[in-house]
Formats: C-alpha cells, structure tokens, sequence
C-alpha cells in the first residue's frame, strides 16, 4: 500500500519542465535564473489556457510560480526546492497569503486535489505559518474522510498524517484552541478517550465559539464510560489489577453486552489468582464471541491453573484451530500437557512454538522445561 508520500508523488505526472538555453537567463523580479534551473509548469493550467485560447507563445511568469508551488507540494524533496523557495519569496514577500488563497480557493470550487497539493507546499515552505499547517490537516482530515467512506485503506494514513499536524499546532502554540477541537474528535474515534477528554477540556478553556463549546460539553458527557473503561484497563494491563477492577467493576451493571469490558475484568482477576471468578468473565465473553480467540487462550490457562487440564486444552485447540500461526497459545497448550504428563504431545507443541520464534523468551522457557521433564522421565 502507498504512503503519503507516494501519493502526493504521484502528482508529479501534472508537472512539465521547460528549460532555459545554455548560456541565457530570465528574470523574476531581482531574481536571475540560468540555465541549470528547470522551470515547472502545471500541465492542467497549460491545457485549460489552451482551450480557452488564451496560451501564448511567451510562458507567463505567473505559470512558473504556480508550477514552483505545485511541485513543492507535490515533492518537498524536488532537487530544486530551495531555489524555488527563494524566487517564491523574491517575487512575492506575501507568498504564503497567495498559496493559502489559492489552495483554499481550489478546494472551495471542487478542485480538492489540486488545493490540498497547495495546503501542503504552504506546509513545506514555511513550518511557522499555523493557519497554513491548520488548513493542510483539514485537508488531509477531508482526504481520509472521502477514503475511509469507501473502504480505501489509504484512509487511515491521511488521517494519521491529520492527527500529526494537528498535535503539531498545538505542540508550538499551546493557546491554538481550534486543534484542541480536532485533536478530541480524532482521539475519540481512535479510542484514545483519556486523550480525547483532556484535548477537549482544554477547549473548554479557550474556546470562543457557543455553539463548539455547547457541543464540546456534551460530547464530554458521552465519553465518561469510555473513559473510566480506558483508565482501568491501563490498570490492569499495567499489572495494577485491584485498581483497575475498582474502575471497570461498576461498569458492569449498566453495560450487560460489552464483551471487551467482560474480558478486561476477567483478566484482572486471573492476575489476582481468582480463576473462577475469571473464567465466568471469559465464558461470558464467548458468548458473544464463540471465535474470540485471546478469550479461548485465557480461559484455557485459568483452566488449568485450576487443574482443569481437559477443558484447558480444548480451549487451547480452539483458539490455535482459529489462529495456527500464534505460538504463544501453543506454548501453553503444550506446557498444559507437560502438566498432563504427556511428553509426545508437548514436545510436539513446545518444538512447533520454538521453531516459530526461537528468540522469544516464553518459548525458551517452556522448552527449557520440556527438556528438564524428559530428562526425569
């Protein structure tokens, strides 16, 4: 799959070059160019003037300019971008107010992959300008929103890109209150809900606008759960279980089909060595999801630490069934069967794992036992 970069790229195909004669010159403004300088020009510009009958024989400076900022945007890469960058400056000390017009302009008028080439090559030229980073991360937030409406996973990475620019802003001008109002939708629908809440209580502290803030509020409101839910699984997976519980235990009653919240609390209480209590929440979780296979694996080693040797390895094969390749969920049928006293069929599993990940320091570990159990027998 493409990369951003890749993408914007691929609009180097609009750029043609044309090139001075040896040993000539043109002016732009006090700026002389020579003939090692290949000046860009925008194809589709050159097609529209020629159609409407406007094209002339002399290439007007205005064209160069455009096509300078198009293959800046298109490719901050370009040999030749610092030369470019400073014959923008040179013929125009407000350049930066042109591009943005001009980009903003395209978008506005349905020319949206044009303008967001422009947004960016305001991007590259200067880093400072933050309505220009502003605008481009509303345009990469449009990019992903049309992909991601039709399933193109190129979606995601426009809108990664997005979320980049936006912690940008406020990273150099912490009082940019706009990126606050962003930044909490783009946490949000990553479900970053902790991050989103903070972005978004920040807004609530510089926000002007009523109606934003009215709507920041009760966008609040609706992710409180989500919060307390992300707050106590870092609990748990951060191997802080009894806190973690104290969280994610009340949510239980009002949420009686979150099967991700079932599955956090059953591993919570595996930590603490409450394996039955465990083993309900992973059954629960089954039931919704009979091929959830991260709920097979637990459940099969509370199984077993109960001495459910049995039932544990059941659990185990459904979940390898479902995902042959995950050799950890095979360490630990094969260790419940070291348990079991059945050397053949661990040293089958325990091998499998190791020649799958030699290096990983569960599978050296269950084939140190496995080895020490062989030498007993």
């Amino acid at each position: 799959m493409k990369g951003l970069r890749d993408y914007f790229l691929d609009k180097t195909e609009n750029i043609s070059f044309i090139e001075i004669k040896p040993d000539s010159m043109i002016f732009i403004k006090d700026y002389k160019i020579g003939s090692d300088v290949p000046l860009p020009l925008i194809v589709d510009e050159l097609i529209s003037e020629i159609k409407e009958g406007t094209a002339k024989d002399e290439v007007k400076v205005s064209s160069i300019i455009n096509g300078m900022i198009y293959i800046i945007g298109a490719d901050p890469e370009f040999t030749y971008y610092q030369q470019y960058k400073k014959i923008l400056y040179d013929y125009d000390e407000k350049i930066e107010d042109y591009i943005s017009y001009i980009g903003l302009k395209k978008i506005n008028e349905g020319a949206f992959e044009e303008g967001i080439v422009w947004l960016r090559a305001l991007y590259h030229i200067n880093a400072q300008n933050l309505m220009g980073k502003y605008n481009y991360a509303l345009a990469l937030e449009e990019k992903a929103r049309r992909l991601l409406s039709v399933n193109n996973k190129m979606g995601s990475i426009f809108l990664n890109s997005s979320t980049n620019v936006f912690e940008e802003i406020i990273n150099e001008a912490p009082s940019f209150d706009l990126a606050y109002y962003k930044l909490g939708y783009h946490y949000k629908n990553s479900q970053q809900y902790v991050k989103s809440s903070l972005m978004w209580e920040r807004y609530m502290q510089l926000g002007k606008d009523t109606e934003m803030l009215e709507e920041v509020r009760e966008s609040l409101e609706l992710i409180q759960d989500d919060i307390i839910y992300e707050e106590g699984y870092n609990l748990v997976l951060s191997g802080n279980p009894n806190a973690g519980l104290e969280k994610l235990l009340p949510l239980k009653e009002k949420y009686v089909d979150w099967w991700n919240l079932f599955f956090m609390i059953g591993l919570g209480y595996r930590q603490l060595g409450m394996y039955i209590e465990a083993i309900h929440e992973f059954e629960t979780v089954l039931d919704f999801v009979p091929e959830q296979v991260d709920a097979l694996n637990e459940l099969g080693l509370c199984q077993a630490f109960i001495g459910k040797y049995s039932e544990a390895i059941s659990s185990f094969t459904k979940a390898i069934e479902l995902k042959p390749k995950d050799y950890e969920i095979r360490c630990n049928r094969g260790m419940t069967y070291l348990q079991m006293n059945d050397i053949e069929n661990a040293e089958k599993d325990i091998n499998a794992a190791y020649e799958q990940c030699s290096a990983d320091d569960i599978t050296i570990s269950c084939k140190q036992e496995l080895e020490k159990m062989k030498s007993m027998a």
